[in-house]
């Protein structure tokens, strides 16, 4: 199991609730709560402890489970700096080749979507939560400069990255169902 998944379970059993009931009453559904818990603990804003234990984690798993698992691990670690499939496959001891069919075979897609969708992700938050210029976080996210970004961004939304925080960081709420299709993938 991953830590999203455990944090999932401990909701469920501790609140009592479905995940559903969570959208109506925090206005966020789980990806994106679980996203922002993320950024607070990364901060040092928020101190999050979840007891899991190790031996139901991954000793029923398969070796695919187990590196995927591992490799969703890793993107949470290095990305956005880290975009390259053979990066993870390195960090993992395997080709390129063989991570692509592990990660295709468990979540349906490919490492390069999983990896785009965490960085698009990654710039919305910081579009619409912070006060960093695009030109900052150009450079924080390891992109070669502006220009280029504002192509990548763009060619995923379908508007530049300066329309995005005009639009979506005035109204979070219309933000949070933008990226709800981005979160879909996650569950």
């Amino acid at each position: 199991m991953d830590l999203e998944h455990t944090i999932c379970n401990v909701i469920k059993e501790k609140y009592e609730f479905p995940l559903m009931e969570l959208k109506e009453k925090t206005g966020l559904n789980f990806h994106e709560l679980f996203y922002l818990l993320g950024k607070l603990t990364a901060d040092g804003k928020v101190t999050l402890s979840v007891r899991a234990n190790a031996e139901t984690d991954y000793a029923y798993q398969s070796r695919h489970e187990y590196l995927f698992h591992r490799f969703m691990d890793l993107t949470a670690k290095y990305l956005p700096q880290e975009r390259n499939i053979n990066f993870y496959a390195s960090k993992l001891c395997i080709t390129p080749k063989y991570l692509s069919y592990i990660v295709k075979q468990a979540s349906g897609k490919t490492p390069t979507i999983l990896i785009k969708e965490k960085v698009m992700d990654e710039i919305k938050y910081r579009l619409c939560h912070t006060q960093a210029t695009i030109k900052e976080i150009t450079y924080a996210l390891n992109f070669p400069n502006p220009s280029f970004f504002g192509k990548y961004f763009k060619a995923e939304t379908g508007i530049s990255p300066a329309a995005y925080r005009t639009k979506y960081a005035k109204n979070p709420n219309q933000q949070s169902s933008a990226t709800a299709s981005v979160h879909k993938s996650y569950k």
